[in-house]
């Protein structure tokens, strides 16, 4: 958090008369002659200070500005400041004729006429957009994606379940960004977007707006090198304003998704609430209240894969038979042995939002305000089949308290205590009552779970329940000097975290077979077990101290060009654990010890220097062209959502996975008995050579004002990541053989005395340590290369219209897409060979969202009396039209050979074929015949174009050479004001999701993407089918709104 820069030179230029006002004790007396609030500060254009002072009428509805009040053209590019500011009052419900704008005055600079600062990317989400845009669930964080370079890889609304992990800016990993709410970092307890378990983000009617940063941001922001988005609440003010909403779907009103049978499955959704203010004490006191619920009863149609009825007729061993009976016959397509079964799943969803802040003016220099924010919200989210759900539980506290005082003129300083709570919860829902005699281990707290390739899953993920607890506590003090030309900003900020984390992992049980004849005979060969022994916990407290510290000098060299410069210190302590349950081991080749303490040898971040630069420019008289560009180092601190994924480990926890278990057929259903005698699994950290993940930021970007309202802007903004985490698995495989020409080989273990005899095999090829089993590792040594052209348009309001369009061509490339994925590459010690597009890689992204207000109808143009101008006039247009390619996925192989410890996750390419065959037929192969046509949901990519690899080697695919299908979405809001008197209206709305009811197919997910499996690599039935539409089909939503 920071506070604003004040110029003894602004003037002081009041909306109603544009009269300047007096400088010097003027400024220092406005918030009695001028306001009914405290002072907000906005950071401007062209990196000089902006003093921004809202003013509340006392007899005119405040100006709703639509999208132009977005265009950053348009608007200081508002810094942090804001998070220590008092925020508008007027209600988000705008009138749809101009009026006069009573509720703003501003202090601009004489020359000011420049455009948002050049060296500083990202833009604004205005209160027009938050308030006028059709949103599908109200989850305002969806609109970030409005800006260039910031693209959500999932699907276009948010997705139901714990965390909002799916948000990337500029090439950053979504668990690298920055969520502030008044200066309030409120990620979640893994670092994420602050969504509920409903998979959205409530409150837009408690916002005033939201600042998206994507590159090159000053030193007052640190903690991750991603993007930034800063969101700024409400207040109250001398008048009490209100509004009342509800917002209604039913399925009636929509259309069939492409999945759907002939009867839609039943949906019904209302939102409501309330939002008031006003004052507590006349011209000192305020108070805003916002309220919202949510009540969703969605059903949705599952597509499945199970054995189909000839399957069943044999042969099949007895025990397996007693799982075989657990899947329902296919009541769709027959492919192969796997036939497809649709059924519709009923998956409910409450949540319940409010906020309550309080404004108190001290002095005429002091200023305080608190907010607390609540959000509870439960959710039942799909899982493999309808038979297994999740059932998600999350609840959201904070808490922001804000002091700020003038000194003068000249000194501003501001002081923030804040804490945050968010609360994650996540178990199964077993929807067809596993008989507990069918368990695999009989105490387990659930049914564990089968894997076949081809067959959609049987059981609840592997994590059958987890909680997660996370007490934040931030403290920041920030100090403003304007000396000459400079305007200095200093600050220094401390949070104190403490996580609680738990989680039942694998307590079932893992069968994961490697073909559908593995799973009827009971996992001969092939198969691999996983099962966690009974008796361990891995209960954590970790407990971590962030310290950061900040130095910024905006410094005007002349008229035209300005210089930002900043410098940013911060310093995470080592994660301690109360229970003293922290693993390590220096050395994971030759040590045969788990030992107790900490995750690295030295603390990592104490020398994280990160040195901020950029300039604005501005070659032509009036500013009419802006130049800008800048470079900065940013830091991803290894905080405790790190080591959450470490908790499942020796020695106070005990997992054993055997990867190609040979007594599996022999103990089947028994994991533990199938296991053998393999070591427990060590989860850790690289003890010895672990640094804090750095990403290079840098940018470069020209702006121009064009006639007519418009602004352009195109930018050059490019990323380079360093010492990135990485999660891999480092020990189940033998050490290999680099072959003559680079290519990587892993024998297989010889047989006793060698008989019968197996070629190239070794006399031992375990694991690389026998002590343990697997060895899952996080080290800091990933790399990822972005680079984007930018383009992005704007224009202000006239003749009814306003526009924002952002374009972005960009490529993201790294050797892992995240620190905590659970997949671990081909052979992650040379990481090099899993180098490719990122998960979050999209190539293309357009976005255009717009307001437009219907020309009125009125008596005066001799259409009729005043109820024809009632019901002609008043109409708005507001939409958001988007395209993007598709994410980039692999394709998958599940293949064991016996005797070998390794097995390849990759498959290779076949010769001539293409790494992306989503174009023209298939040459048929297996159980796919020649010449179907690729690119569909039943045959999206070719499973021919690749092969199995040989024994012993990793497959020659790339990591995410397939393209998913691309998304193209138009959502349309028509709304329609009546005035009932002069400080009440009535709003309807119409609102369309989807429009043009497009059908945007996802990506072939699970083992849709499995192409091969079998001892002998044989075409899994199942391969390239897309079961799932990655937007919704068109659904149309109603609403009112009253407003006072």
């Amino acid at each position: 958090m920071s506070i604003p820069d004040i110029d003894p030179s602004l003037e002081i230029i009041h909306s109603h008369s544009q009269r300047i006002a007096p400088r010097g004790k003027a400024a220092r007396n406005l918030h009695t002659k001028m306001t009914s609030r405290p002072i907000q500060f906005l950071r401007p254009a062209a990196n000089f200070f902006v003093l921004l002072v809202l003013l509340f009428s006392h007899d005119a509805w405040p100006q709703q500005t639509p999208a132009a009040e977005a265009n950053p053209a348009n608007q200081s590019d508002a810094g942090p400041a804001l998070e220590a500011a008092s925020s508008q009052t007027s209600s988000p419900d705008s009138p749809q004729e101009s009026s006069p704008s009573s509720v703003r005055s501003t202090v601009q600079t004489s020359s000011q006429t420049s455009t948002q600062s050049g060296a500083q990317s990202g833009g604004q989400i205005s209160e027009s957009q938050l308030a006028g845009l059709p949103l599908n669930g109200r989850s305002y964080s969806q609109l970030a994606t409005l800006q260039a370079g910031v693209s959500d890889s999932s699907a276009a609304s948010g997705s139901r379940g714990i965390g909002g992990g799916s948000l990337t800016v500029a090439g950053g990993r979504p668990t690298s960004n920055t969520f502030l709410l008044d200066g309030t970092n409120v990620m979640d307890t893994e670092n994420q977007m602050p969504r509920s378990a409903a998979g959205v983000q409530l409150g837009s009617d408690a916002v005033l707006q939201v600042q998206v940063f994507s590159a090159n941001y000053g030193a007052e922001y640190g903690r991750g090198s991603g993007g930034v988005l800063n969101s700024i609440s409400r207040s109250g003010g001398n008048d009490f304003h209100g509004t009342f909403f509800e917002y209604f779907r039913n399925s009636k009103l929509d259309t069939r998704n492409y999945f759907d049978g002939a009867a839609k499955p039943p949906f019904k959704r209302n939102q409501f609430g309330a939002t008031v203010s006003g004052p507590l004490r006349k011209d000192a006191s305020y108070f805003l209240f916002s309220f919202e619920a949510m009540r969703d009863r969605l059903s949705t149609t599952d597509v499945a894969f199970f054995p189909d009825a000839a399957v069943r007729l044999g042969p099949v061993d007895p025990r397996g038979q007693l799982y075989l009976d657990l899947y329902p016959i296919p009541n769709g397509t027959i492919r192969g042995d796997v036939g497809e079964h649709t059924q519709s799943q009923f998956l409910p969803t409450d949540e319940d939002f409010f906020t309550v802040r309080v404004d108190q003016k001290l002095t005429d220099r002091d200023s305080f305000f608190a907010r607390y924010t609540f959000d509870d919200a439960s959710s039942v989210s799909p899982q493999d089949t309808y038979m297994f759900q999740g059932s998600n539980n999350s609840r959201q506290q904070y808490l922001t308290l804000v002091g700020t005082h003038i000194f003068s003129t000249r000194t501003l300083a501001a002081f923030r205590a804040a804490y945050t709570r968010p609360v994650a919860n996540v178990d199964s829902l077993d929807r067809i009552g596993v008989p507990r005699s069918l368990y695999f281990v009989p105490e387990a707290p659930a049914f564990g779970l089968i894997q076949v390739p081809g067959l959609s899953n049987l059981g609840p993920e592997a994590t059958i329940r987890s909680g997660k607890l996370m007490n934040s506590f931030q403290y920041a003090f920030d100090l403003i000097l304007q000396r000459g030309s400079h305007a200095l900003k200093t600050g220094i900020e401390v949070h104190r975290y403490r996580w609680n984390v738990d989680s039942d992992f694998n307590k079932g049980g893992v069968w994961s077979f490697n073909s559908l004849e593995n799973f009827l005979l009971a996992g001969p060969v092939g198969t691999s077990v996983g099962i966690t022994l009974p008796g361990g916990d891995n209960l954590h407290a970790l407990r971590q101290v962030l310290l950061g510290t900040y130095l910024q000098d905006e410094y005007r060299f002349t008229p035209h060009l300005s210089l930002s410069m900043g410098l940013r210190y911060e310093f995470a302590s080592n994660i301690t654990d109360n229970f003293n349950r922290i693993a390590f081991m220096p050395d994971p080749v030759r040590d045969t010890v788990v030992q107790l303490g900490k995750y690295f040898e030295a603390n990592p971040s104490k020398l994280n220097f990160a040195p901020r630069v950029g300039f604005t420019w501005s070659p032509v008289a009036g500013g009419s062209t802006v130049v800008g560009g800048g470079f900065g180092v940013h830091y991803d601190q290894i905080l405790g959502y790190v080591a959450n994924n470490r908790k499942n480990s020796l020695p106070f926890q005990t997992i054993l996975v055997n990867p190609n278990a040979e007594l599996a057929q022999q103990f089947f259903p028994d994991p533990i008995l199938a296991a053998g005698n393999v070591p427990g699994q060590v989860q850790i950290m690289d003890y010895l050579h672990v640094k804090t993940p750095m990403v290079l930021r840098y940018s470069f970007s020209v702006q121009q004002r064009l006639p007519w309202g418009w602004r352009l802007q195109t930018a050059y903004v490019g990323a380079r990541g360093n010492r990135l985490l990485r999660r891999y698995e480092s020990n189940q495989f033998p050490v290999p053989e680099i072959r003559g020409d680079g290519t990587l080989f892993f024998p297989p273990q010889c047989a006793p005395d060698n008989v019968p005899v197996i070629p190239q095999c070794r006399a031992y090829a375990g694991p690389i340590n026998p002590a343990f089993g697997s060895i899952s590792n996080i080290s800091t040594d990933g790399q990822s290369f972005y680079n984007s052209l930018q383009l992005t348009a704007n224009k202000a309001l006239s003749r009814g219209l306003s526009l924002q369009a952002s374009y972005s061509f960009s490529k993201s490339v790294d050797d892992s897409s995240s620190g905590n994925t659970t997949n671990f590459g081909q052979y992650a010690l040379r990481r090099t060979i899993d180098r490719g597009p990122s998960d979050f890689d999209i190539r293309q992204r357009l976005s255009i969202n717009y307001f437009y207000s219907l020309p009125g109808m009125t008596a005066k143009s001799g259409w009729g009396s005043r109820l024809a101008s009632g019901i002609l006039g008043r109409w708005r247009i507001g939409g958001i039209v988007s395209f993007r390619t598709g994410t980039a996925f692999s394709p998958a192989v599940s293949i064991r050979y016996k005797n070998y410890l390794f097995s390849p996750n990759r498959p290779n390419l076949k010769p001539g074929s293409s790494n992306n065959p989503t174009e023209g037929a298939t040459a048929g192969c297996g159980r796919f015949a020649a010449n179907q046509k690729l690119g569909t949901p039943e045959l999206y990519f070719d499973p021919c174009a690749f092969v199995a690899p040989p024994p012993g080697t990793p497959g020659d695919a790339g990591r995410n050479t397939i393209i998913a299908p691309s998304v193209f979405n138009m959502d349309l809001s028509l709304q329609k004001e009546f005035l009932l008197d002069a400080k009440r209206r009535l709003q309807f709305r119409g609102e369309i999701f989807n429009f043009l009811n497009h059908t945007n197919f996802s990506a072939p997910s699970g083992g849709s993407a499995n192409v091969l499996s079998g001892e002998t690599g044989t075409y899994t039935s199942r391969a390239g089918r897309i079961t799932q539409t990655n937007t919704t089909s068109r659904q149309l939503q109603f609403a009112l709104r009253l407003s006072f």
